[in-house]
């Protein structure tokens, strides 16, 4: 049975040699083997490397420096390989907005080995998931406007700024500003931004 090729992208040398030892060990019965053909420790060259290499599988963290998972996604659109993201995140929101930009499956780095081997084997296989379905949402009661300010807000925007940026009336912002803090149960923009990292809205 010809071996499934993949990629590790993750800026941790330690984490992708774990998991490449992981992997490489002997498949269950029946099971493809995986053979990882490159490793990448940014996401330029998790670009690169995909590529040059057109692996089966590109196993993609989403925090990676330079360009982050979600832009290696945008930018591998149409390419040959499936994106198995492997995250620390379990938040609904990064779960949608990796889903959204094109993974086949979601893997919280907390998970097995196996469940990891089998997501990239049913990629491989042209299937999808698994992609975690119980992840809760701590901004599920707030409308797509109040999150775009909660986003501009976290990234330390002023009033003015996120009028500008989303073509509203600083009245408008400031209204949005004082339902956020109400609906989460937020005193400050700490907290407020705190609350947005944890949804991933920034990284």
């Amino acid at each position: 049975m010809a071996p499934i090729r993949v990629i590790l992208a993750d800026d941790h040398r330690i984490v992708r040699e774990g998991i490449a030892a992981l992997l490489s060990a002997k498949p269950p019965p029946g099971g493809a083997p995986i053979e990882i053909v490159g490793e990448a420790s940014s996401g330029p060259m998790a670009i690169s490397l995909c590529r040059a290499l057109a692996p089966d599988v590109l196993v993609l963290d989403l925090g990676l420096p330079e360009l982050s998972g979600l832009e290696v996604m945008a930018r591998l659109r149409g390419e040959r390989c499936r994106t198995v993201v492997l995250s620390m995140h379990a938040s609904a929101e990064h779960v949608r907005r990796a889903r959204e930009g094109g993974a086949t499956a979601y893997v919280v780095k907390g998970s097995g080995v196996r469940e990891l081997a089998e997501a990239i084997r049913r990629a491989a296989a042209g299937g999808s998931g698994p992609f975690p379905a119980d992840a809760p949402d701590p901004l599920a009661g707030l409308t797509a406007r109040e999150r775009e300010v909660l986003r501009e807000i976290a990234r330390g925007r002023s009033n003015r700024e996120i009028a500008e940026r989303l073509f509203i009336s600083v009245h408008t912002v400031n209204s949005h500003r004082v339902h956020l803090m109400e609906k989460l149960e937020a005193h400050d923009v700490a907290a407020l931004t705190r609350l947005a990292f944890a949804a991933g809205l920034i990284e």
